[in-house]
């Protein structure tokens, strides 16, 4: 049996809430179910659609023996990581990890195709470090096809696209509530996330959720500070986040 497994995140450019990567893999015979039940690019469909086809392929993948996985880094996680490497080295170990684990490490599934949403500028070589981060890479029978905008192309990665920005959402609604403070979808052009800020950055150090190391953030601590934001307190340990198996 061949398989498909695609690879995106949802996150990457709000500067607060987690970045999510989610990993979606199928029989490629399995393929044309998705896109007959509505998997598409999330950032096609309405939120009431990506909810509709989130549990559809959770249910659908649970009897059909389809595997994903979901990986949270907070913003605590990502500031961490920029402070030692960059956003993309951080995103290339998430890709690869997840794939090690929906996979089950040296291609235990027998062959396929890893599709990969590519995060770099090259995509060639954002395939060539996720493998090089694989357990035990080359597998045997699987490629890599690293693309820009798989997302629109691929339907497993449109599925991943889906599972991951359906959890930042509600990893985003679950802060807002928490907070109490309208705080809008974290992206720097979104008129509620701006208006927030000030109130985000008010205290002895920006908002635990915010990303202290974007250009947004330390504008504001700047504005309502007169300095610098600070920096997060390195800690000498890895931070890979929350993981989660959806299947």
């Amino acid at each position: 049996m061949t398989w498909m497994a695609g690879v995106d995140e949802a996150g990457r450019g709000p500067c607060l809430g987690p970045l999510v990567v989610a990993a979606f893999a199928l029989p490629q015979t399995d393929l044309e179910l998705l896109v007959e039940n509505g998997v598409d690019d999330s950032k096609q469909l309405d939120p009431d659609e990506r909810r509709r086809v989130a549990d559809w392929l959770k249910s659908e993948g649970a009897e059909r023996g389809w595997r994903m996985q979901v990986h949270i880094s907070s913003a605590h996680d990502i500031d961490l990581a920029m402070q030692v490497s960059n956003l993309t080295s951080h995103e290339i170990d998430i890709f690869a990890l997840l794939l090690d684990a929906v996979i089950g490490g040296a291609g235990e599934l027998g062959g396929g195709v890893l599709a990969l949403d590519a995060c770099h500028t090259d995509a060639h070589r954002f395939g060539e470090l996720v493998a090089s981060r694989l357990d035990s890479w080359p597998w045997a029978g699987w490629k890599i096809d690293s693309r820009h905008r798989h997302d629109e192309t691929n339907p497993a990665v449109s599925a991943a696209s889906v599972l991951a920005k359906v959890e930042r959402d509600e990893q985003v609604r679950t802060l807002g509530a928490e907070l109490e403070v309208p705080i809008g979808s974290g992206y720097p052009s979104d008129a509620k996330t701006r208006e927030a800020l000030s109130t985000l950055v008010a205290g002895d150090e920006p908002w635990e959720h915010l990303r202290w190391g974007w250009a947004t953030t330390a504008e504001a601590w700047k504005a309502s500070h007169g300095s610098a934001v600070p920096l997060r307190p390195l800690d000498g340990r890895f931070r890979p986040g929350q993981q989660r198996l959806s299947l």
